[in-house]
């Protein structure tokens, strides 16, 4: 079902626009080097929030199916194909699902623009990740174009508007100033995107708790029918052992999943205090403050990373 995002419709104009106004923001025009460490710390946490949350979202269906599969074991009923691939289970409609990583990807290079403006050899790198952008809300459009209903577009939908407020940067022709209208011209869309995220995840983490805690269940009850069996095996009866062991395993872990919402919240602070700071004149004490926000942000990044390795060694 289309939709009409005119701003997105004919995204694919800015393009030629966009690599016309770099080139002039970076002729003869100093690197804004105070804001170098902050964004480039900035970006590598945003890096690993970003990825954190697209894991989640790639794991959400298969958790759920999964949990059918348990479910349905546990009543001993038939198991058919039809079950596994009734839309009823799925979390996430493929363009649900795709609107969202659209979303997740629109973040991670409007970050890497703002990286590229605030590196030393901008102008040599300016005009691809101008690329990027323009094609990652492009393909942002598409994917939100496929969705009938979805909280996402409206948010998202003003994402594009960087692009459009990208023409002003020509009045501009400095890199510094480049810098600061693209980051206050996505102060609102990248709050609102971050918020819907958290929530989102939020969800898919109540769904995780629910599913671990009958699975839980399952584990002891398929024991116990074991232990009370008359003809019961010790292999299958340690199989039982270890089938508890991991259900618990999953449900000590999932405290550590919660680290996506603070990852989050992290990010939405650190971009608010570059948003503060291109608003800013830019003393000492504002650049203290931008420097701060970011460390917060690394450390909680660095939590989530962690995390997420446990989780996988635990599921290995």
């Amino acid at each position: 079902m289309a939709i009409t995002l005119n701003h997105w419709k004919n995204a694919s104009m800015y393009k030629p626009l966009l690599l016309v106004i770099l080139t002039l923001l970076i002729s003869g025009c100093p690197n804004p080097a105070a804001y170098r460490e902050p964004i480039t710390r900035f970006q590598q946490a945003s890096t690993v929030v970003i990825e954190g949350a697209r894991t989640e979202y790639g794991l959400a269906n298969s958790i759920e199916r999964n949990a059918e599969i348990d479910r349905l074991a546990a009543k001993k009923s038939r198991i058919e194909l039809s079950n596994l691939n009734d839309p009823a289970i799925r979390l996430l409609e493929p363009d649900s699902l795709n609107a969202r990583l659209a979303a997740l990807d629109t973040l991670a290079k409007h970050g890497q623009l703002l990286l590229t403006l605030a590196s030393s050899d901008a102008p040599t790198r300016a005009k691809d990740a101008a690329n990027s952008l323009d094609d990652a809300i492009v393909g942002l459009s598409s994917s939100l174009g496929k969705v009938p209903s979805d909280k996402f577009k409206s948010s998202a939908e003003g994402f594009a508007t960087i692009a459009g407020e990208a023409a002003k940067l020509a009045l501009d022709a400095k890199i510094a100033k480049a810098l600061d209208k693209a980051i206050v011209a996505s102060e609102k869309h990248v709050t609102e995107i971050l918020k819907l995220i958290k929530d989102d995840l939020g969800d898919l983490y109540e769904r995780r708790r629910s599913n671990l805690s009958a699975a839980r269940k399952f584990a002891v009850d398929a024991y116990n029918v074991e232990l009370s069996s008359q003809n019961r095996k010790p292999d299958t009866l340690q199989q039982k052992v270890s089938e508890i062991k991991k259900a618990e395993d999953a449900w000590d872990n999932l405290p550590l999943l919660l680290g996506a919402g603070p990852g989050l919240d992290a990010m939405a602070q650190a971009h608010q205090k570059l948003v503060d700071y291109a608003k800013s004149s830019k003393s000492p004490q504002d650049l203290a403050e931008l420097v701060e926000a970011t460390d917060a942000f690394v450390t909680r990044a660095k939590v989530i990373a962690d995390a997420i390795k446990t989780i996988k060694k635990a599921e290995e």
